[in-house]
């Protein structure tokens, strides 16, 4: 069942005999109050989780699937505004209670071009009311994209982005020119045909010397608007160390294991597919998420392409052994929180934002999402719940 109106009714609390707290998992009631998670005896009766696991609701801080709902098929696309309303849908039946959504701006033009990501800012501010999750930006600027600069300082100085990531990909795209099928799958995001799609990539590539200066700037800019900053597939511990010393904290999808020991060195986040998790490798043959989060090398975990997977991923790495539960749902709430510079949530705690989800675990690899509360407000469910009665406030124990 949906839960979603138009005025929704908080929830005085919640409580439940297994619920992730500071100390663990144990029996607890969170009072709620304006959206928030509060101290004291709760105002009213409380949502009764019984049995299920009440987890802090998953931070997203890089998702792009929401492409496939605007463009379902190359060259098809659809309204922004519809095709996030199902998005949102999506998130909220997965656990995902915040998702940074990564819009990309690109020399490539199309579904990755500034035209769509106009679309994709109206379509957020429209439709934020109708909204089950909170959703925000995470700008992917493609390196080469030049003549975007000033778009993307104005965007973010408005408040428009909430993470910045510096993205380079078109050496890779360059590299695969002469392969056919690839440059028509690039032509058709673009929407545009394969020679237009060449030449785009060609114009772009000339102006690599002015790159770095380029970057470096955008950088300066995204820190002046307090925003974090992600690179984006560093390549090497040269590359992350350049970041770095510009002020990008976070190592998104580094391409070697040497690059992300570097990073943790630095004491960067670094972020890696929960995709990768569930499929038990990279498909780009990029580390292994797994072999990452064993080496304590992986501090977060992101949807990716697929927005199951930080649910799924948690607890796969649970079950394997390679992380207690608690410590692997840190890496899809927690920490992705406190890097995205949201210290209002990723924890169930007093002060934080109510966001919650009710997980019905019973089977063993195949966690289910029973219930989602964001803001203390009940926004997706699965089945029916009672009420306890007004209690006083008790953490996990």
């Amino acid at each position: 069942m949906d839960t979603y109106t138009s005025q929704p009714t908080p929830l005085a609390g919640l409580t439940g005999r297994r619920v992730l707290g500071a100390d663990g998992i144990g029996a607890a009631t969170l009072p709620f109050d304006g959206g928030r998670i509060a101290t004291g005896r709760s105002a009213g009766a409380c949502l009764d989780a019984g049995d299920l696991l009440v987890l802090p609701g998953i931070v997203d801080i890089h998702g792009d699937a929401f492409e496939r709902a605007v463009m379902p098929r190359p060259g098809v696309s659809f309204p922004y505004q519809a095709a996030l309303f199902d998005v949102d849908r999506q998130l909220l039946a997965h656990g995902i209670t915040t998702e940074l959504h990564g819009v990309t701006l690109s020399w490539e033009g199309g579904l990755r071009g500034e035209a769509y990501a106009l679309r994709m800012f109206d379509a957020l501010e429209r439709q934020r009311p109708f909204f089950g999750a909170s959703h925000f930006v995470h700008l992917r600027f493609e390196s080469y994209h030049l003549t975007g600069i000033d778009t993307a300082l104005d965007w973010m100085a408005s408040g428009k982005v909430k993470l910045l990531a510096i993205n380079d990909h078109l050496p890779g795209m360059a590299r695969r020119l002469g392969d056919e099928l690839k440059v028509v799958q690039y032509a058709d995001r673009a929407e545009c045909d394969s020679d237009t799609f060449r030449s785009r990539l060609r114009q772009a590539s000339q102006h690599a010397a002015e790159v770095p200066a380029a970057m470096a700037r955008l950088i300066a800019g995204a820190r002046a608007a307090g925003l974090p900053v992600a690179s984006h597939d560093d390549p090497d511990r040269a590359t992350r160390q350049h970041y770095h010393r510009q002020g990008c904290a976070i190592a998104e999808f580094p391409l070697t294991v040497e690059t992300a020991q570097m990073a943790r060195q630095l004491g960067n986040d670094t972020v890696f597919g929960a995709p990768n998790v569930m499929r038990g490798g990279s498909h780009t043959g990029a580390p292994d998420a797994t072999e990452m989060v064993s080496a304590g090398l992986c501090t977060v975990l992101a949807s990716d392409y697929y927005y199951p997977a930080p649910l799924q991923a948690a607890f796969h790495l649970a079950r394997l052994g390679v992380a207690s539960l608690p410590a692997a749902w840190d890496l899809v709430s927690r920490n992705p929180a406190r890097a995205a510079g949201l210290r209002d949530r990723g924890t169930l705690a007093p002060g934080l934002r109510a966001d919650a989800i009710l997980v019905d675990d019973s089977v063993p690899g195949f966690p289910r999402v029973c219930a989602t509360i964001v803001g203390g407000v009940l926004r997706h469910a699965t089945q029916g719940f009672g009420l306890a009665a007004p209690q006083p406030a008790r953490a996990a124990a």
